[in-house]
Formats: structure tokens, sequence, C-alpha cells
């Protein structure tokens, strides 16, 4: 087939996402199939909101250029999941790497190519670009799941946290407070370099209407973002300007969310964290809004 593209407005039936959460102005299928580039810039007065996806400076928060390779890549699927009324669901991140922050106002160049395909399961290799210099690298893998069980997600009652501490002011305030996905203090053990925050993913959160619209869960990519934070408020706990992070997210009762491993994080000369690498995410279960959350790390000084 012939190269197709599709503007933000078809892409609306190419993903499931909306709003804020439909990150790419631009995705271009290419003749074959198997590849797909997209074009994305977030300027200052963005009518689709997506300046909610920036850090201090005015920089896209690393996570969410995760999420634009993964948005890149999922339309080459369409066909396939709208015959079998599934969506694409990740199930693992690895090798990612950061290059360098990227403006929010610049233009980023992405691309996703399938590497292998059986069906329930996509592997995509994906790279990033801001004016021809490398932003990122990763591959994302997608699983899939039947419509009918995303738009039927929902849990009966909210597990409480338990008590923690305030975050004390200024550890998370270089992102606005939608982007801090850690609330309190659980536990801390500076010998043992682990540290455990609590957080419930609110049903008025702004993410929770374009993600999906008729079945709300939380998005991989801000379960990643709590090990991050959480990893940071322990390198700030601890002292520590540069750290690989450990982490897994649970419910209050112990059942896994999400694993990560080797997490690399680093404070620039403002003392503000760069999310530089990440080895391996891997999603266990789903987030509905009304869900809490425990975020537990290990952070190794580098």
């Amino acid at each position: 087939m012939p190269d197709t593209t599709l503007d933000h407005r078809a892409l609306e039936a190419y993903l499931p996402h909306r709003g804020i959460n439909l990150l790419p102005d631009t995705v271009i299928l290419h003749e074959g199939g198997k590849i797909a580039t997209s074009v994305t810039t977030v300027p200052a007065d963005d009518v689709r909101q997506r300046t909610m996806l920036g850090r201090s400076g005015g920089f896209w928060y690393e996570p969410f250029l995760g999420e634009l390779m993964a948005l890149t890549g999922v339309p080459l699927l369409h066909e396939r999941l709208q015959a079998e009324g599934a969506v694409a669901v990740f199930s693992m991140i690895s090798k990612l790497v950061f290059h360098r922050l990227a403006p929010l106002g610049s233009t980023v160049i992405g691309r996703a190519e399938i590497t292998r395909d059986r069906g329930t399961f996509t592997q995509f290799a994906t790279t990033a670009t801001v004016d021809g210099q490398p932003l990122l690298e990763a591959e994302v893998m997608s699983g899939v799941a039947p419509l009918s069980e995303i738009i039927g997600s929902s849990r009966t009652q909210a597990q409480a946290l338990p008590a923690g501490e305030a975050i004390p002011i200024g550890w998370l305030d270089w992102k606005p407070p939608h982007l801090r996905f850690a609330t309190t203090i659980v536990s801390a053990d500076a010998a043992a370099g682990t540290l455990t925050t609590g957080y419930r993913y609110e049903p008025e959160h702004p993410f929770v209407p374009g993600h999906f619209p008729a079945g709300p869960l939380m998005m991989g990519v801000t379960q990643w973002s709590a090990v991050a934070d959480a990893g940071w408020i322990a390198m700030q706990r601890f002292g520590l300007t540069a750290a690989t992070i450990q982490g897994r997210m649970t419910r209050p009762d112990g059942s896994e969310i999400v694993d990560v491993r080797d997490l690399e994080l680093v404070a620039d000369a403002d003392g503000i964290p760069r999310l530089t690498a990440t080895k391996r995410i891997a999603f266990r279960d789903k987030i509905v809004p009304g869900d809490s959350m425990l975020t537990h790390v290990t952070v190794i000084p580098k």
C-alpha cells in the first residue's frame, strides 16, 4: 500500500487516546506496513493542552517521549486490532536511552519499526530525533487486549494507603503537580538505600478523560514516572546526585503493578533530575481511577 499520512484528527480512528493523551501531530504509515514515522511540535499556546506534559525549563518530561514512540508504532496495527475488537496495551519497554532534553517547542521526529510480530505480541524498534540529533532509542513491546475488557475495568473498592509523611517542599517542584506521582513517603531506610512512596490515581486527574475515553486507565509511562519520582525522592533523602534505581509498584495488598530495572537518574547543574536510561519496564497490571499504589525503590549510588 502507498504511504498513509494521518493528522491528529484522522488518528482518532487509529488510537483510543484523546485530547492531551493523543500526542503526535502527524503519523505516516509507510508502504509495506512495517514502519511509521511521527512529527510532533507542542507550541506554547497548544490548543490540545499538551504543554501539560512539560517539566522545568519548557522541556518535555522524558517519559512522555516514550509514550510518543508507542503512539508512533501502534497505528500500524490498526486494521488487525479493529477486526479483533481489540486495543494495544504495552507490556514492556526496554533498552531505553535518552540522549538529551527536548524543548516542547522543538519538532520531534519519531520512528517505529516492527521487528517481531506474533499477532498477540508485537515488538517495535523506536528512535526519535530533534534537529537531526538523536533524542532517544527504545524497544517497545505491545500486547493485545479486548476492548470489552478495557471498558469493563473497574475496582469495587480502592485499597487504603498506609500512613506516610509529607514530601518536603521543593523535591518535586521542578514539574507541575499533575506530573508528580508520589504524595507521601511511607518508609525509608538509608542504610539499605530503600524508600517507599504512596500515591492515589484520582478520578479527577487530567489524563483520565483521554486514556481511554470508554474505559480509563493510568498510562504505563506515568507508572514509570512514579518509580522515577520515588527514586528522586530517595536520592534527595540520602544525599545522592546520580543513582541507578531498581523499582516496582504494588497495590497496598502487595500485588504487583509494574517492575522497573536499572532506571538511571542524574542531577543537573541546577539540582534537577534527568532521566537518562532505563533497562526494562514490565507492566503487570492495570490501574483505574481511584486505585492506590505503593512505589518501592532501591537506589545504588553512581
